[in-house]
């Protein structure tokens, strides 16, 4: 089999890669991809709890102080 000029990009393509950092080589990714793979527990790990919270409803907020409220009382 010919080696074509597709193998040759796909060859060089990697090597650039291979010698990129994390950071360059993402740097043309959107978020979403990103993120992509990440498990909600790696997504929040290192935010601090109020950043956590940032984006939800108030609906949203009172169903969680009820529900902390519930669990603390149950532990007592």
């Amino acid at each position: 089999m010919a080696y074509t000029f597709e193998d040759f990009k796909r060859e060089w393509t990697r090597e650039k890669l291979a010698e990129m950092t994390p950071e360059e080589r993402l740097r043309g990714l959107p978020p979403e991809e990103r993120l992509r793979g990440l498990s909600p527990e790696d997504l929040v790990r290192g935010l601090r709890p109020e950043d956590r919270l940032l984006g939800l409803s108030n609906e949203e907020l009172v169903r969680l102080k009820d529900l902390l409220e519930r669990r603390t009382s149950s532990q007592r």
